[in-house]
């Protein structure tokens, strides 16, 4: 009897190994682990997300900065693009008037001072004696119609008078003694329509070279 009730006792073991007391706490060991690597499983995961998502952030950040930079940049170029487009239209503007630093006047007149004067400025009605020389078509050119210094003779007038032409008296009247002027007169302020001499067509814009010598 004994001996059956010991193997029966054993049987029932074997069939009910979970009633070990022994085997349940390992169960308890490998759940207590389980849930450890779960945990920890699922830390990497996050950190993982949290790891891609500032990687995401980062990456749309740098590319905002790029993208901000490379505006920035182009902005830039485009500036100082306009600024050179600007220097050379400028400068061709200056090539193609020679006389772009001439001084206008309201009337038209243009003027040049080429030698300061230290002297008086005459009055309407002084006389003042004065060299010129006059050129169609452009200062120096071979269209020399008349020079005062070619004869080594000044020529004398009153300013504001009407003895001379209207650019002169126009001129002459803001001289100083002793300066000296390049002056273009269009035709108004010249011979008009009419010419003179034969020599000046009509509609002709006169070149001047002058010089006041003293008042009289």
């Amino acid at each position: 009897k004994r001996s059956q009730a010991a193997t029966t006792t054993s049987s029932a073991s074997l069939l009910h190994p979970i009633s070990h007391p022994l085997h349940h706490r390992q169960k308890q060991l490998q759940r207590q682990k389980m849930k450890k690597y779960l945990v920890a499983t699922a830390l990497l995961i996050g950190a993982g997300t949290t790891v891609a998502a500032a990687m995401s952030i980062n990456a749309n950040a740098d590319r905002r900065t790029f993208l901000t930079k490379s505006a920035a940049a182009a902005i830039s170029t485009a500036g100082t693009t306009s600024g050179l487009i600007a220097n050379v239209n400028a400068n061709a503007a200056e090539d193609s008037d020679p006389y772009a630093d001439f001084i206008v006047t309201e009337s038209g007149m243009k003027y040049k001072i080429i030698k300061e004067g230290d002297g008086a400025i005459p009055l309407g009605g002084q006389t003042v004696r004065a060299h010129y020389t006059g050129w169609l078509d452009g200062f120096d050119s071979i269209r020399k119609f008349d020079s005062s210094r070619d004869r080594g003779r000044p020529f004398s007038f009153k300013v504001g008078a009407g003895q001379v032409i209207r650019g002169w008296d126009e001129s002459f009247g803001t001289m100083k003694v002793g300066e000296r002027r390049q002056i273009i007169l269009p035709p108004r302020l010249a011979y008009g329509d009419r010419g003179a001499g034969g020599i000046i067509p009509g509609g002709a814009t006169l070149y001047f070279d002058v010089e006041l010598l003293s008042i009289l």
